[in-house]
This record gives C-alpha cells, structure tokens and sequence, in this order.
C-alpha cells in the first residue's frame, strides 16, 4: 500500500473555490499556473465544529429536559410538583423561562452587521444568562400581557381581574400553576422574541396536567382551571403539533366540563343572586364562556369528518357570553339562550364571540341535514326536513347582512369580529354546496350569493394579512381555504359572469398571500396552502363533488390528514 494520497501542505484558495485537486506546489500548483491565476494560501483559518458556547448552551437544555423527565418518572404527587411555600418562583421554574446562553433573535439577527472586507461578523449582542427572580417578574408580566393581548381575543374565557388576584399569590392550587403555564405557552408562542420558551413552557404544563390528572379523586382534577388547561393546551397542539393529539387533548377538557355540569349552569344556579353580586356574576360569566369556547372547538374538530359531538345541544341550559368589556368590566348583563338566538335571527347584533357561537351551529345543522338526506332515496327537496334546512340557510343570510363589515371597517381590527364575518360568508358557501352535493336544482343566478360572499372572505383576508398573524382564529385558514376551493371547482361557471370571472386568479393569490402569512403560527395554514399548490388539486376538487367521497378512495392515502378531510364537508 502507497501513502497518503493527501498532499503535505495546504490547498490554495483557487482550488478550493473551485473545489480541484490542488497538487501543493510551490510557489505555484500547476491549476493555477495553467489559467495564469495567482496562486494564495491561506495560513489562518478557523477551527471545524460548533461555534463556542453552542455546546454549553445544548448540555443546559438536556439538563432541563431531563429534570423533567426525572420528575415525571418519579410520579411525583401535585403538591411536590407546584409548592410553592418556600419561594414564589422555583430555580426550574427560572431554568424554564431561560434562553439559551447564545441565544440570539430573529430581530436581533437583522441588527447584525457584516464587514465584506474582511468577511467577519460585527455583532453587539453579548450571550445572555439566567435571569434571576426580579427578571423573572418582569418576563411573567410580558407573558401575561402577551397573553391577553394575542391569545385572549380569540380564546375569550379567562376574567383578567380575577386571574390576576390568584396569579399573584404564593401558594396557588396545583390547576392554577397548570392554567398559568399553558397561557405562558401559548403567550411565548405568540412572540417573535420568546418563541423560545414555548417548548419549555408546553412541557412544563402537559407534565403538570398530567400528574394531576393521575389524582382524579383531588378537586384541583376536575376543576374549572384544570378544565381552562386542557382547552388552551388543545388550542397549542392544534396550532403547532398535530390535529389528532389536539383532538385527544380536546377530550379531556370536555369530560371535565361534563363533570362539573357547566352546560346547565343557570338551571343549577340562582341566576338573580349572581345579577345582584358582580364578582359572582364575572365568576358565572367565565364558567359560560369556558363551556362555550369548548362548544365551539368541539364542533370545528369534528365537523371536517363528521364525528359525533361531545357536547351537544339537547341539555343546553346556559345563557350566551355577553361582550367582553361587559365582561371584564364585571358589569352583570342577562344574555338570552341559544334557541332564542336562533329563532330571532337577523333582528339584532350580538358580540362577536356569541355570535360565533350561533354561526358554528347552523352550519352544524346543516351537517346533520345532509346525514339524513344520504339514506333517504326520496327527493331531499321534499319533507319537513327541507324546508328546515331552507329555514337555516336563511337565518345564515339574514345574519350575514346584520353583521356584515366592509374590509376597511375599524371593527374588524378585533381578531374575533374578522373572524365572525368570515364565518358567517363561509356558511353560505357551505350551505351552497351541500344543496349542490345533494344533487338539489339550483337555479343559474343563484350561485352568484355563495360567490359574492367568497370576494367577502377574499376582502376580509387583507385585514388578517396586515395584521399580527399571531391574533388570528385558529380555524381562520380553514375558512380562507372554503373560499378558494369555491372560487377553482366553480371556475366553469363564473366564467359565464364576464366581471367575476375577470380577477378570479388575482382574489385566488389574495387568498394563498393570507395562507402564507398566517403559515408562521399555524400548522392548518401550511397544509391548506399545500394543497392549493400541489398538482393535485384539481383531481380532488373533482372527487369533493361525489357523494360519499373520503380522502381514504384516492390512492396513497390510507389515513387522510385533516385538511384534505374538509373537503367531504366544503
């Protein structure tokens, strides 16, 4: 065997911009002499392997990940986990809401200044250490405002005033240290500078959640915070993990709600002592609106597939939310009941928050219209039964007109009101589209509503866009998507409308510009917007209009995603 076949020495710089064999002679390598090419070598150059303090950044993460790990193993009982009778703040508790030592921001990042003569990076940012217990405070407050300010508008449950008398305290029950880190989590989530903190944050509540859930004989188990948990934790896994561990999660919230009978509350309750007691009242306020925001999530979780629901409708005896400054105001106001609601539609306004809760429903129904219309082989345009859904579907138009916002309204600067209107467009489209796969005469003109309520979500999606996509609805891409799945399965016919045919591309790139902003904090948004973009879509746009159709029919997908799911629906 021969030596080496590395030549002794250094290659020069030509070479290796060029990636050749450099031969190392001196005072020229014959590449360079052969293109006449000065031949330089570099003497200095920097050491391979991980820049300095990255692997002592990474060893204190590991260390932190498996203090949890070793806590979790030890089954460790609510009280070891969250006392809190030595000090307010744990030394985990600090290690969790740490950065990494070289942690470094994206908005930092952009501040960094490059020296193109001598290829170095000029960076004023020094590494950053632990922040002891009065910095701890000072990200607690931010978390808590970041909380109120992203998460709350459009998970509107929680009394501002009265989590800020329990959040202060020393010693809190095991569910409140629960609650308080999954809103830090999705508060960090929301953040360009903590974004960080968010796994840590996540972790530390689910581990939290969970080791109280193993004592379910305990009251914190099954109590209203615990229940708060699990919904924001859903909230979490729906917008950064999967649909099925979100789904999952979403039912442990709702057996808890069940437990504690919050669905007859004012039956079980004396509605007119609660009026006559403000902080009564906010505590009865925020018991509805935590049954309510978990009412409106089960029916979004399950209505792509048709699931059966978790909680239904028959045993409803709970009062609406009223408005959120009513609320945080803790000024008493007696809202009517769901069924009223309905039957009165389009005869006054509600907040945006009830009237999301009205909207989800009807469009429910008519998920159920269309359960009965697939085993029926009469006519679905005869029988009680039809002319209920004609019912609906009036309702939705009649409370599309009442709440119905220009595009350039202040309004709809709340994340819950832009969210409501798109609703209430989507529900046309919706129910459009169920008479159509039902396979209902429909008359030509008609379909010029479902399309003048898709140009309405086309508008709505620019408010969204110029917006922090961290305030945006959950659901809201599923909606952005209803819109242009309308706007290409119907293309043959809106091109006998010269004027809605002409910018139909452009209002369909206004609808995948939104998709890609709200892309950054939600996983539904990146898989919409996939969809749109694949070759595909066109071949399962054709499929969506087959009665019966599922995702499982078309080849290579044998457990469909949720997203491709909705279309058996939209």
């Amino acid at each position: 065997m021969s030596g080496s076949r590395q030549q002794p020495g250094l290659a020069c710089e030509e070479c290796r911009k060029k990636k050749l064999r450099c031969d190392r002679r001196r005072p020229q390598c014959d590449q360079c002499e052969d293109s006449g090419t000065a031949c330089l070598v570099n003497q200095v150059r920097s050491p391979r392997g991980p820049k300095k303090g990255h692997l002592k950044a990474l060893r204190n993460r590991i260390a932190t990940l498996e203090s949890i790990i070793n806590a979790d193993q030890g089954n460790p009982g609510p009280k070891e986990l969250f006392d809190g009778s030595e000090k307010h703040h744990s030394d985990e508790t600090v290690q969790l809401l740490s950065p990494p030592q070289d942690y470094i921001s994206k908005t930092e990042c952009r501040n960094i200044t490059y020296s193109m003569g001598t290829s170095t990076i000029n960076s004023p940012i020094t590494p950053m250490t632990p922040p002891d217990h009065e910095s701890f405070d000072i990200i607690e407050a931010d978390l808590d405002q970041l909380y109120f300010d992203r998460v709350h508008p459009v998970a509107p449950m929680l009394h501002q005033g009265r989590y800020f008398s329990w959040s202060q305290k020393f010693h809190k029950p095991a569910s409140h240290i629960c609650l308080q880190f999954a809103m830090w989590a999705l508060a960090a989530a929301s953040s360009a500078h903590l974004q960080h903190m968010r796994e840590s944050l996540y972790t530390r509540a689910r581990s939290g959640i969970d080791a109280l859930d193993r004592d379910i004989e305990s009251s914190s188990a099954a109590s209203l915070q615990a229940a708060q948990a699990w919904l924001l934790l859903t909230h979490y896994e729906f917008r950064y993990m999967s649909y099925r561990r979100a789904w999952l999660t979403a039912g442990r919230a709702f057996r808890i709600i069940q437990l504690a009978k919050l669905h007859e509350m004012d039956r079980l309750n004396d509605v007119g002592v609660n009026m006559a007691h403000p902080e009564a009242w906010a505590e009865a306020e925020e018991k509805r609106r935590t049954y309510w925001l978990a009412y409106c999530l089960d029916r979004f979780l399950n209505i792509s597939d048709e699931w059966p629901l978790s909680l239904h409708e028959e045993a409803l005896c709970i009062y609406l939310p009223v408005s959120e400054s009513d609320f945080q105001h803790s000024r008493p106001v007696l809202m009517d009941s769901l069924y009223d609601e309905i039957e009165t539609s389009g005869q006054k306004m509600l907040p945006p928050f009830a009237e999301t809760i009205v909207l989800i429903t009807l469009c429910w129904h008519s998920v159920a219209f269309q359960r009965a219309m697939h085993g029926d082989k009469t006519s679905p345009t005869n029988g009680d039964t039809w002319k209920r859904h004609t019912r609906l579907y009036q309702m939705v138009q009649q409370r599309l007109l009442l709440i119905s916002l220009p595009p350039s309204s202040p309004e709809l600067h709340d994340p819950m009101r832009l969210f409501t209107n798109m609703l209430a467009n989507a529900a046309v489209i919706w129910f459009y589209n169920i008479m159509e796969t039902l396979q209902v005469e429909i008359d030509d003109e008609i379909i010029l509503v479902p399309l003048y309520s898709a140009y309405e979500i086309v508008g709505l999606a620019k408010p969204l866009t110029r917006s922090s996509f961290f305030k945006a609805h959950a659901f809201s891409p599923m909606l952005l998507y209803l819109s242009a799945n309308f706007l290409k399965t119907h293309a043959d016919q809106l091109s006998t409308c010269v004027s809605a045919s002409e910018d139909k591309q452009q209002k369909l790139e206004d609808l995948k510009k939104a998709l890609r902003v709200l892309q950054g904090g939600n996983n539904l948004a990146v898989s919409y917007l996939e969809l749109l973009d694949s070759d595909s879509f066109q071949k399962l746009c054709n499929l969506s209009t087959v009665a019966g159709w599922t995702m499982s029919g078309v080849a290579d997908q044998s457990e469909p995603p949720f997203f491709l799911d909705i279309m058996n629906i939209f």
